[in-house]
């Protein structure tokens, strides 16, 4: 168990890093579908020979319908979400883009309702009100209103909302059939099929493939492509199967404190009262959210226990 909270500290680490390693590669000038591409093919070739292992344990062929099922989500996780919040950072400070985005569990509820018919409890909708009105705090609507500086913040702050809602859609849409291929397999199609999507998009378009990348932005590269996506999935992999799945989502409990902690430290940046107020509601709704579920997590435990009881005392 200490171990699975360590994978938790380590997750939480490398995924606060994210919008801080997007910032400094927009401040280099790169296109966002190019570093987008370079990470999530970096990512996917590490991630190959687990994937491999995993489907020759399973004896699991792939199909025409799995790799659709992995396109819809690789379209929604990288190039919509992944891109919008690069190219937020354009626009808004890292700390603001990474609260947001963290935001993103809250914003599934919503999706897991009409999608896999979860229910919505008290707790539950108490936490979505909370976090929204976090996010609304952090927009700053009397900046906005001043002018031209608010109205980049609010381009900023739309697309890191934009990025957390199509995010929160993949979740809900991965949560689907991730069982049937396990997190390796998945995620490593996952990346392939979103790499390949943002390779069109550059051929297309006419954007830079590999020209225009410096030696800083090639370290940049690397740490995302081998810390945040692969190894942090794996740290993330491993928090779930030695605590569980509701426990290791405490990573974005913590992502959204610890993300502006490292952009004051790493970028320098300066934070408002009103960023702070809103990453305290957004915390907060997380938590109230995280508690739910972990209640919901110990009422199936006991259900489980009780029928196992039954089952034992029919036995005898």
């Amino acid at each position: 168990m200490k171990k699975g909270y360590i994978f938790i500290v380590l997750t939480a680490l490398l995924y606060s890093t994210q919008e801080i390693s997007n910032k400094m590669l927009m401040q280099n000038h790169l296109d966002i579908f190019q570093l987008n591409f370079i990470v999530s093919l970096i990512a996917a070739v590490l991630l190959t020979p687990s994937a491999i292992k995993d489907l020759k344990q399973k004896n699991m062929k792939i199909k025409g319908k799995d790799c659709g099922y992995f396109a819809i989500n690789a379209a929604l996780s990288i190039p919509i979400s992944m891109s919008l919040l690069s190219l937020a950072g354009k626009y808004v400070q890292a700390s603001t883009s990474a609260v947001i985005f963290s935001a993103n569990a809250v914003f599934t509820v919503p999706f897991a309702y009409f999608l896999l018919k979860e229910k919505v409890n008290k707790k539950t909708l108490i936490s979505l009100i909370i976090s929204i009105i976090g996010v609304v705090i952090i927009f700053n609507p009397s900046k906005i209103i001043q002018g031209s500086e608010g109205g980049t913040d609010l381009i900023g702050i739309g697309l890191s909302l934009g990025a957390a809602i199509a995010w929160a859609l993949f979740a809900v849409v991965s949560k689907m059939k991730i069982a049937k291929y396990g997190g390796y397999i998945f995620n490593c199609f996952v990346f392939y099929f979103g790499s390949i999507m943002l390779l069109a998009i550059l051929i297309a378009t006419g954007r830079p493939i590999l020209s225009g990348i410096n030696f800083q932005s090639i370290l940049v590269l690397l740490y995302m492509g081998i810390f945040i996506k692969a190894l942090g999935y794996i740290f993330y992999l491993g928090a779930i199967k030695l605590t569980s799945a509701v426990t290791a989502s405490m990573v974005f409990l913590i992502k959204p404190a610890l993300a502006t902690i490292l952009a004051v430290i790493i970028l320098g940046e300066d934070i408002v009262p009103t960023m702070i107020i809103g990453i305290g509601f957004i915390i907060v709704g997380s938590y109230i959210s995280f508690s739910a579920k972990k209640s919901e997590e110990k009422s199936e435990e006991n259900i489980e226990s009780t029928m196992v009881v039954e089952l034992e005392r029919e036995k005898l």
